[in-house]
């Protein structure tokens, strides 16, 4: 008897298997890191990569597997808030409202001067800008949606897939700094030219996805692993890599990610140590012995580990003596008194804005009529460098009821965390790894703006539902042992 011949699905069934998913997430990640670099709106590949992460959404709903989102979706619904947000500031008002607005009177005078009828204005007064805004967003949307698809055992390869590309953009770097100042691997016009900027644009925002990818190697050095000759090589991968980055980062030339690299390598180390490595390990009997043996011991790794780290930090001081990173930090300069001087500036402005804001994104232009007589430079200045008060600038009283609503979902879930603390589930860890990724990020936009960089975007909205999906994890263990 002939056997039958298994017949192939269909290109739906194909486009929506489990593999399938994980790979356009995968390209997606790829696609964003070599093309969404710089937080610049006039950058030209956004033309190849808005248009594409919208395409991605599109796809992610076709193949959207509803029970997967379920319990899931508050990052995405944090996301689509902002977008509605973005939404709502574009909506033309009717003359009679829009100039009683916080701010807006002096436009409307200007219009009467000139002898123009009053138009139909939307809340924001940078449309155009807002609208990048908002497209902008389809980045992270896309991220969050892909991932939202994927199933259990492909989302265990997912903080494995950031590390590849972060160490990608460490590799260009240093062929960056081998090569020409000005040469081709800088892929963005505007960019800082001689430094290893990777495939960012600002070497600051290189240097603090660097210092992210280094807590990210030390929980994947930890992480556990079927069986002990992969727990051994990813541990040797993971130190290996790390030594590499941290000279990278002095040689970056980033006080920011020169701050974050510390804590950074302490926490990385914390990860190894308390890592479950491979089933067993984590008992006292695993740790008793050397990697030769056949275990990993959790002491003698975290003192060698440290041992390697402080001297290659001490080497790297010593050799990169002229490191414009090390430089910096205790060099201050005129840009950094720049943003001490803002400060009562943007103070003011989140005082005249309230509280409907500015609009997304129309910072660079609003705060030309704010800015005062003795900072005016021959340059102008497109962000406020400290996100967190520029977010209330532009956004207003919802967006910071927005960010409320995120900060309070964040601390429940961190509470949880804290009562299921003793569980012996190592996804504790992974909440520990994603939860100081996204609190460096944070804390860079104090003085800096990496939440608008389309690949650093990604990467955050990412690692909010990795977090969210391990507290899960660690609920479901807890629930199993009572």
């Amino acid at each position: 008897m002939k056997s039958a011949k298994r017949k192939p699905g269909n290109i739906t069934d194909r486009l929506s298997a489990p593999a399938a998913r994980f790979y356009a997430f995968v390209a997606f990640f790829v696609i964003v890191f070599f093309t969404g670099g710089g937080s610049r709106d006039d950058i030209q590949s956004l033309l190849v990569l808005r248009p594409l992460a919208i395409l991605f959404c599109a796809y992610a709903l076709t193949v959207k597997a509803p029970e997967q989102w379920k319990g899931r979706m508050f990052p995405f619904y944090i996301a689509s808030a902002l977008a509605a947000l973005m939404v709502f500031q574009l909506i033309p008002l009717p003359p009679g409202i829009w100039p009683s607005l916080p701010e807006r009177q002096i436009f409307a005078d200007i219009a009467d001067i000139a002898g123009i009828e009053q138009p139909w204005r939307p809340l924001t007064l940078s449309p155009s800008k807002t609208l990048n805004s908002l497209f902008s967003l389809a980045v992270p949307i896309a991220a969050i949606m892909l991932y939202l698809n994927l199933d259990r055992d492909y989302r265990k390869r997912v903080v494995p897939v950031l590390i590849i590309l972060c160490a990608i953009s460490a590799l260009w770097a240093i062929f960056q700094v081998i090569g020409p100042a000005r040469g081709p691997l800088y892929i963005y016009r505007i960019t800082n030219f001689g430094t290893g900027v990777g495939l960012f644009a600002n070497r600051n925002h290189q240097a603090m996805m660097l210092a992210s990818t280094i807590v990210m190697l030390g929980w994947y050095a930890g992480s556990l692993t079927p069986n002990v000759k992969q727990a051994v090589l990813k541990f040797y991968a993971s130190g290996a890599t790390i030594l590499v980055l941290v000279p990278l980062i002095f040689i970056t030339g980033s006080r920011a990610g020169l701050l974050l690299m510390v804590p950074a390598l302490l926490l990385a180390l914390f990860l190894v140590y308390f890592g479950e490595y491979y089933p067993g390990a984590g008992s006292r009997k695993g740790r008793s012995a050397f990697p030769k043996n056949r275990q990993l011991s959790g002491r003698w790794v975290i003192l060698a580990s440290g041992i390697v780290a402080i001297s290659g930090m001490a080497i790297a001081s010593i050799l990169l003596s002229r490191s414009l990173a090390f430089d910096r930090l205790f060099s201050g300069g005129d840009v950094e008194e720049l943003r001490w001087q803002l400060l009562p500036t943007l103070y003011t402005m989140i005082k005249d804005y309230m509280p409907w804001g500015s609009g997304f994104g129309s910072f660079e232009h609003v705060y030309k009529i704010c800015e005062p007589q003795e900072l005016l430079q021959p340059t102008y200045l497109n962000q406020a460098h400290n996100d967190l008060l520029q977010y209330p600038i532009e956004g207003g009283v919802p967006a910071l009821l927005v960010a409320a609503c995120a900060i309070a979902w964040f601390v429940r879930r961190l509470w949880t965390v804290a009562k299921n603390w003793h569980s012996s589930n190592p996804a504790k860890y992974s909440v520990l790894m994603c939860l100081a990724v996204i609190l460096f990020l944070l804390a860079a936009s104090v003085g800096d703006y990496p939440l608008r960089v389309p690949s650093i975007m990604a990467v955050f909205a990412v690692l909010v539902c990795v977090f969210n999906d391990a507290i899960y994890s660690v609920q479901r263990r807890d629930s199993s042992q009572r």
